[in-house]
């Protein structure tokens, strides 16, 4: 694994781990979750690899290491769009590193399946495919969520709104061993994250960071028929930032009647980080078989 920096457009450094393999056969931009970093996807990387697949994926802005230059839970300049133009950096610099022809496929869980869907909807062509995994909000109310968050902050409410909202997730789940007993039936998978001084509470988000996100993921949901290449949805059934299944299943369905080759698939009882499940190996194992028919 490598460590790379680079400034993006906006004169933001995004920190990047690169996982690369001799003559991929694809690249997989990961895109991850909030309250997160690009370190968690580690193990679901090398198994790429062990496919054949060469792995990039950047901190996100307002996280682990970009978080130095924007700031914890913060946007910072270019606002939501910003997101997006970093994803598309990455993949310019992986088609020069791996050559042009090389299949990209674009990977995106919870927070990071929202920016996936907005880069998808603005840059799909030429993109093998896209997996949105634990899709978090119900499609149609993405532009309502942004009015309401706008209107949360204008009226001062205090600015730790995601540390709120992940703790609610717990709540199908209590009494619960810890506040994030949401995220997998592994404990140990459970431990490592509250551990992670980059995680959870150790990294908030602002209300103006999930306002820039959400104004460009608005305009994505009504864009679906822009997006060119197959979706792969996937989730668990048990997953309460999914509505235990509802959202990625409307997802698909509002993919399948804008005209996008869309497949949904779901996991019974899995909750919502299904890449540290107990069954994490079954869905790493489906995602590449995925991935490796559309090569």
């Amino acid at each position: 694994m490598e460590e790379q920096r680079f400034v993006d457009g906006h004169g933001v450094e995004i920190f990047s781990r690169w996982w690369p393999v001799e003559n991929p056969r694809g690249v997989v931009l990961l895109s991850h979750g909030a309250s997160e970093h690009s370190g968690r996807y580690d193990r679901f990387a090398r198994a790429l690899g062990h496919a054949g697949f060469a792995a990039v994926a950047p901190d996100q802005r307002g996280h682990g290491n970009t978080a130095t230059a924007t700031g914890p839970g913060v946007m910072g300049p270019g606002g939501g769009h910003a997101v997006v133009d970093d994803l598309h950096e990455l993949r310019r610099q992986a088609a020069s590193r791996f050559g042009a022809g090389t299949p990209v496929f674009l990977f995106g869980h919870s927070l990071g399946s929202l920016m996936a869907l907005a880069y998808a909807a603005e840059h799909s062509e030429g993109l093998a495919g896209v997996v949105l995994c634990g899709f978090p909000i119900a499609i149609g109310e993405v532009a309502s969520m942004g009015v309401a968050l706008q209107g949360l902050a204008d009226a001062g409410m205090r600015d730790d709104v995601a540390a709120d909202l992940l703790r609610d997730n717990n709540a199908p789940f209590e009494p619960a061993r810890t506040p994030f007993d949401w995220l997998s039936r592994d404990p140990a998978e459970v431990d490592r994250y509250v551990a992670d001084p980059m995680c959870g509470d150790g990294n908030p988000l602002t209300y103006g960071y999930l306002i820039d996100l959400f104004g460009v993921v608005a305009a994505a949901a009504e864009a679906l028929a822009a997006i060119s290449c197959p979706v792969l949805v996937i989730a668990g059934d048990r997953d309460p930032a999914g509505a235990m299944g509802a959202h990625p299943t409307a997802l698909a369905a509002a993919l399948d009647g804008a005209g996008v080759e869309a497949r949904l698939r779901l996991y019974a009882d899995a909750r919502h980080e299904i890449l540290n499940e107990t069954n994490r190996d079954e869905v790493t194992a489906d995602v590449i078989t995925w991935l490796e028919a559309r090569l």
